[in-house]
């Protein structure tokens, strides 16, 4: 049977982690040997091993050193409130272990503060077939998890606008060359980067790190025993929502987070031209401005699948304004629980949502004409009875565990025909 070893820095929080651990399952449901190897750890699955490293002094003291370093370079490259680069050194899991020894493929996921990438990468042997599934584009840029409208990364970074930095051998384009001088040890003919949208491989086919490297598409997968389509009144009554109000939802990782569009989803709906009573609810740390007048619910952090899939059905419109956004898992899981979705046409969005079928996308950062889309969704109720009668075919076309794990079976059998 064949072994997959994922690495991930953790096996369920934060959107990566869940879909790693999502194509962990998927796998597994398809007869595949995964395990995952992970520095946190938030389910209780077995087949998820927790890596602590060595407890002697001499280790300890090692780590807490290089830890210090590595943060002191990442603080000195942050430009106050920006986030900073994606170093790929870390201080924990630096040389192969006996389960990358055992595993036939070693899939690495988003690793920061867990994997040295260019230690670990150098310790394996060359014949050990690696594949990195890119979640956001950090693994092809100088260390920034999205590049807006900069394309040093075609080339190898420097003069960095993140940093704004005027110099070009700068941190990010040290970490480039990092990246770089690791990536050309892996024999090309067993190592393959996977894009989890189009948005995401056409940057990869295009990075001065990957163009040459072999990629390809291969979309999330969404366990639909969970993320279906139900009772709609159950779960508008389970949080108390009336029969007349019309139901938003928002749902990100950190909603503050720039690139996921709270500020524009706050434009948005205080534009918002619709006589009725309007009720939000939020999913994720941080918080947006509402209108006053609106009913808001805010939910935090949401670790429970289960729970989450029933705050999907109780809405009538998800709203994913991201501005940049590699993928848009909520939006995946919002339209298999048959809710129509409005967001900007940006990144792996446009993969998901198609206008007039399962929602309306609209220009980048065009806050009117996003409420112009939530407020023409809300009037549409023929769109939205017939999306959620459609959604469940639909979504295993394209987006199922068995969808997923048979693209990916397929892509690790061609690594090991070529071992």
């Amino acid at each position: 049977m064949m072994k997959i070893l994922h690495v991930a820095t953790y096996d369920h929080f934060g959107g990566a982690a869940r879909a790693a651990y999502r194509q962990h399952l998927a796998l597994r449901g398809a007869g595949i040997d995964s395990q995952m190897l992970v520095r946190h750890k938030h389910t209780d699955d077995p087949n998820v091993r927790v890596f602590t490293g060595s407890h002697n002094l001499q280790s300890r003291v090692d780590r807490t050193v290089r830890r210090a370093w590595i943060k002191h370079l990442q603080k000195k490259s942050r430009v106050s409130g920006k986030i900073g680069l994606t170093d790929p050194r870390a201080d924990l899991l630096r040389f192969a272990v006996p389960e990358m020894a055992d595993a036939d493929i070693i899939n690495f996921h988003k690793t920061e503060y867990f994997a040295d990438i260019p230690a670990l990468l150098a310790s394996l042997p060359a014949g050990k077939p690696v594949v990195f599934t890119l979640h956001d584009l950090s693994p092809i840029t100088g260390g920034c998890d999205y590049p807006g409208d900069c394309e040093r990364f075609t080339k190898m970074c420097g003069d960095c606008p993140l940093l704004d930095s005027r110099q070009e051998n700068d941190y990010s384009r040290k970490i480039f060359r990092m990246r770089q001088n690791t990536y050309a040890v892996r024999p090309p003919e067993n190592f393959a980067f996977v894009a989890n949208s189009q948005w995401t491989l056409g940057h990869a086919r295009s990075s001065g790190l990957t163009a040459a490297k072999r990629s390809e598409v291969i979309h999330y997968g969404l366990d639909q025993t969970i993320y279906q389509p139900g009772n709609r009144v159950i779960a508008r009554e389970a949080f108390g929502i009336g029969p007349d109000e019309k139901v938003i939802c928002f749902g990100a990782h950190d909603l503050s987070a720039r690139h996921k569009g709270g500020v524009q989803l706050a434009e948005a709906l205080t534009g918002l031209k619709f006589n009725g009573s309007i009720h939000l609810l939020t999913m994720g740390s941080g918080h947006i401005q509402t209108p006053p007048q609106f009913k808001h619910t805010h939910f935090g952090r949401i670790e429970s699948d289960l729970l989450q899939s029933l705050i999907y059905r109780a809405a009538d419109v998800f709203v994913i304004p991201s501005l940049e956004e590699a993928f848009g898992q909520t939006a995946l899981e919002a339209v298999a629980c048959g809710t129509v979705v409005a967001g900007f046409a940006v990144g792996g969005i446009v993969d998901i949502v198609q206008n007039g079928l399962n929602g309306l996308l609209v220009g980048r950062g065009d806050s009117k004409a996003l409420g112009q889309a939530i407020t023409s969704l809300f009037e549409n109720e023929v769109l939205r009875i017939r999306w959620r009668e459609s959604c469940t075919a639909w979504v295993k076309e394209r987006f199922s565990y068995a969808k997923n794990a048979a693209a990916y079976r397929a892509l690790y059998e061609s690594l090991l025909q070529k071992k």
